[in-house]
């Protein structure tokens, strides 16, 4: 069964799928990212594994037990849970209701809702967006580990490569996947480290520069 004691899940079983507890509860180990929504703002964390009745994720911020935060994975429905026990950068959540892993790890693309695809966050600042050998003023919507999407732009962009610099983040290379309007969807060519990441999503004055 689902543990609120941090030393359990540090020796659970590393097989992908474990039934435990006379198969009352199945623990999958996972690499997957995450969107956890805290009482402290939305971040990107670490699922290192999961079950029917509750998680342990790691996150750069710190919960304390009984917090109340939202989970969301592949493009998934939020789900509700609480801090059962927080120890370093590890926390155990248990859910609210209990939730099959199955659904959560892999959800059927068919169904509405379901995106199957690592969780965006919300930004609103100003990037550079190099195309063509011009510079193009955008604004920064959401951002993953995989790409971004901007609007304010002046203009169309060309398929190809081009580059968008994205203050205390740096100049990443990426490739237009759609566009519509002052808008576009970029694909980043080499995958942002989690780390490089998760960094910048909880400074609000990078990741939030145009709000005032």
């Amino acid at each position: 069964m689902y543990s609120e004691h941090p030393e359990r899940w540090k020796t659970a079983p590393t097989a992908i799928d474990d039934r435990r507890s006379g198969g009352e509860t199945r623990l999958v180990t996972t690499l997957l990212v995450g969107r956890l929504v805290t009482p402290h703002g939305d971040v990107v964390c670490r699922v290192r594994n999961i079950s029917e009745s509750g998680a342990r994720v790691e996150c750069p911020i710190a919960l304390a037990r009984g917090d109340a935060v939202q989970l969301e994975l592949r493009g998934a429905p939020l789900l509700d849970a609480e801090i059962a026990w927080s120890q370093g950068g590890a926390s155990g959540l248990r859910f609210l209701s209990q939730v099959p892993a199955e659904v959560i790890l892999k959800p059927e693309p068919c169904k509405q809702g379901w995106h199957n695809r690592p969780p965006r966050l919300d930004a609103e600042c100003g990037v550079l967006v190099t195309c063509d050998g011009r510079r193009i003023a955008a604004t920064l919507r959401d951002i993953n580990q995989r790409g971004m999407r901007v609007d304010g732009l002046n203009r169309t962009l060309t398929q190809g490569t081009l580059s968008v610099h994205i203050p205390q983040l740096g100049t990443v290379n990426a490739a237009v996947r759609w566009q519509r309007e002052d808008a576009a969807g970029l694909q980043f060519l080499t995958p942002l480290r989690f780390e490089v990441l998760s960094a910048w999503l909880i400074d609000p004055s990078s990741r939030f520069g145009r709000r005032t």
